[in-house]
């Protein structure tokens, strides 16, 4: 979702920074870049990292993680960082009647406000508060296609992020992968296009053939 559908990491980034900060702890540039695409558990080290929490299990981890989900869930809603191209082919795909799922390690909440301000155009969101193993395991894509109903051969993932690529390839889900050098460049199930405008419905639909 992130990287794809919009771009809410600068969210990330300044609800980290200051919500650590704030209880004592030291922000390093490596820390932040670690926050990006990161499951909740990772966050969470993370967070404990900066010094800010005593560990990943403290307590006092999951009331910063949570205080920095709901400042970004509040700035998606106040200023939807949506990507361009991103409510064309969601609403062509819907006019199409073909199903959409979000596959994501953000939390729900902030899925929710995406998929809303999309038009909820989505048959299911897969997020990180499912309790599933992150990318890149094969879990997430494997839940998005049980709630599908429907085989791999029928489903098309369109990624920007290597462990979201991998995590769909595993499940033998043919890949559309946004921006960047290819990251698997022996893997015919992967193509990469400059940007999500580029991604149109023939493109999907002849993928999945």
């Amino acid at each position: 979702m992130d990287g794809t559908l919009m771009d809410s990491q600068p969210f990330w980034d300044e609800a980290f920074v200051r919500r650590c900060e704030a209880l004592g702890g030291t922000v390093t540039a490596e820390q932040i870049t670690g926050i990006k695409g990161a499951s909740i558990r990772r966050t969470s080290e993370l967070i404990a990292a900066t010094g800010a929490t005593a560990s990943p299990e403290d307590p006092a981890t999951a009331e910063v993680f949570a205080g920095i989900a709901a400042d970004v869930e509040a700035a998606v809603r106040a200023h939807p960082p949506i990507l361009p191209g991103a409510r064309e082919i969601t609403s062509a795909m819907a006019e199409l009647g073909l199903a959409q799922a979000i596959v994501t390690q953000s939390p729900r909440p902030i899925v929710e406000a995406v998929a809303h301000e999309l038009r909820d155009v989505f048959v299911a969101l897969v997020t990180g508060d499912d309790g599933l193993a992150g990318k890149p395991t094969p879990a997430p894509y494997a839940e998005a296609m049980r709630r599908l109903e429907l085989p791999p051969e029928q489903c098309v993932a369109v990624e920007d992020s290597a462990t979201g690529a991998a995590s769909a390839r595993s499940n033998g889900l043919y890949v559309i992968q946004i921006g960047g050098i290819k990251h698997f460049p022996a893997d015919p199930g992967l193509v990469v296009v400059p940007h999500l405008a580029s991604v149109t419905p023939h493109l999907l639909l002849w993928a999945s053939r």
